[in-house]
């Protein structure tokens, strides 16, 4: 009687240790059945390497890791680690066996923010420079929509999303070859 003891409450301590799943290792199946699995930071899509990440920052835990499919296009997200900012969500496109990093975003829930029928992400963060001396204390967010099948900037969200936390939408000081714009110089 005295072992049956022993080996219940060893039983009652180990059992929950070892049911439990590994904290780095994510699986999703698509509508098209495709197989996605995420593992020490790297994708497999149907058994195949897909897209190896250079460090594995994913939060795992993350109830934003997940598929979106919108037509016949399947999107990865996963959040990661984006110490000292906030974190960030990492976007794929799935596309057969092949994973293709498409963007990086500030960590949202994936949902849609404006009531227009398209799911949105995105968000605020600090930036590190600042383009003029009275934009020092703006910070600006930055969202994108899911819409027949690709993500693409959400410019209107962005503006309300600004004049709301803001007071004001800054455009951001960039040409078409997303460099900085240098300020004026003064004129005497």
């Amino acid at each position: 009687m005295r072992h049956l003891f022993k080996l219940c409450l060893l039983l009652s301590v180990y059992l929950p240790a070892m049911a439990q799943k590994p904290a780095n290792e994510l699986h999703f199946t698509s509508s098209q059945q495709q197989l996605i699995t995420v593992y020490k930071g790297t994708i497999f899509v149907n058994g195949n390497k897909a897209f190896v990440l250079h460090e594995d920052i994913i939060n795992y835990k993350s109830k934003r890791n997940r598929l979106v499919e919108n037509g016949k296009s399947v999107f990865l997200f996963l959040e990661v680690n984006g110490s000292p900012n906030k974190n960030r969500l990492y976007v794929f496109n799935i596309d057969h066996s092949l994973a293709d990093s498409l963007l990086s975003a500030v960590s949202s829930d994936v949902k849609d923010w404006d009531r227009d029928g398209n799911l949105e992400f995105g968000g605020s963060d600090l930036t590190e420079v600042h383009p003029a001396a009275d934009s020092m204390y703006y910070v600006p967010s930055k969202f994108y929509e899911i819409k027949r099948g690709k993500i693409t900037y959400d410019a209107e969200l962005t503006e309300t999303t600004d004049k709301k936390v803001n007071g004001v939408f800054l455009a951001p000081p960039l040409n078409s070859s997303s460099t900085v714009i240098p300020k004026p110089k003064k004129r005497y």
